[in-house]
């Protein structure tokens, strides 16, 4: 299929996009997809459409890839730190509620490692205030909050195809909208402002471009990618899960290590398996030591300078980021693997 590809001499967004973006439409079961470069343009796209810019604020959580909150300051907007829930890492929306102010333009949540966050409650506050959700499901392609897949509804949702995703193009992502107007927009500013879509036979340089936009579209390289792996994806999402349910199993009640809440009815991902320890820096030692990864996935944002001394009481947050501690969860950890990974956890979180 590369070889066709790399033979036909058409490199730039054409039909292999266009074919990806088909088969994501038919896996999600939302027809309104825009193919880009990045889950990173994917979310600053979704800013911008949700009115972020200058003297505007984003309620967002800390806990997040970097990624995630860097757009609102490239738009000239400002996160608003929302503090999390100590059993899931996530924002809700009793801690969203009290940050929203005349500038508030839209509301920033993560589907944690695959972990859909409690978007029902979120997205009647946001309803009520008018604004707009930006969802973060980088980690949760596949995911399914009740009977949903993430990104089938909701009004912005951002899914990446890096290199370790669940699914690769290489670098890559998609921006998943809710209506019409909303997914027109967004083909625009993916593309300097100008729908790719409509420009044959037209000379669209010569015509008005009535509002600015990014150069963030996918190529067909990646597009090829990304036929190649979501062939595959139902066998690849279901070890995942298979893998973070049996972690959940076979945790549960350890002492020294906490497991996060997560809701039976909700199909996770698992694209890290997130714990909570105590003595997180032996721990790590620890799996170290026998040959395991395990990282803290995402570092705290509101202490980094670019975010200037915009830093707020985050009593949960503070009491998370000192525990978080993920462990490996891919389709290719076997049973053996996660037996020595627990038995390894269980004796340095004693």
């Amino acid at each position: 299929m590369m070889s066709d590809t790399l033979a036909s001499g058409f490199l730039a967004e054409g039909a292999k996009v266009k074919a990806f973006a088909a088969e994501i439409a038919r896996f999600i079961g939302n027809p309104l997809v825009v193919p880009v470069n990045s889950c990173t343009t994917a979310l600053t796209i979704a800013f911008k459409l949700a009115g972020v810019g200058p003297d505007t604020e984003v309620i967002s959580t800390p806990l997040t890839c970097v990624a995630g909150n860097e757009p609102i300051r490239m738009l000239g907007g400002r996160p608003v730190w929302a503090d999390v829930d100590r059993f899931t890492g996530m924002v809700t929306a009793e801690t969203i509620e009290p940050l929203i102010t005349s500038k508030t333009r839209a509301i920033y949540i993560l589907h944690k490692e695959g972990a859909p966050a409690e978007v029902e409650s979120i997205y009647a506050l946001a309803k009520a205030h008018g604004l707009r959700v930006v969802e973060d499901a980088a980690h949760a392609f596949g995911a399914k909050r009740r009977d949903d897949r993430i990104g089938a509804i909701g009004d912005f949702v951002c899914f990446s195809f890096q290199a370790i995703k669940h699914i690769t193009t290489g670098d890559g992502g998609a921006l998943l909208c809710s209506n019409e107007e909303d997914y027109q927009r967004a083909k625009k500013a993916k593309w300097f402002g100008i729908d790719r879509d409509a420009r044959e036979g037209r000379d669209v340089w010569r015509e008005d471009i009535t509002d600015w936009g990014f150069k963030g579209n996918m190529n067909d390289v990646a597009g090829t990618l990304g036929l190649a792996q979501i062939k595959h994806i139902d066998w690849i999402l279901e070890r995942f899960h298979r893998n973070g349910r049996r972690y959940d199993t076979l945790l549960q009640d350890t002492p020294g290590v906490q497991t996060l809440r997560r809701d039976p009815l909700d199909y996770q991902t698992y694209w890290g398996y997130t714990v909570l320890v105590e003595n997180r820096d032996a721990v790590l030692a620890a799996l170290a030591a026998a040959g395991i990864t395990s990282s803290q996935i995402h570092v705290r944002n509101d202490h980094y300078t670019m975010f200037g001394a915009d830093r707020r009481n985050l009593p949960n947050t503070d009491w998370f980021d000192a525990r978080e501690l993920s462990i490996p969860c891919g389709w290719w950890v076997g049973q053996d693997d996660q037996d020595r990974i627990i038995d390894v956890l269980k004796k340095a979180a004693r």
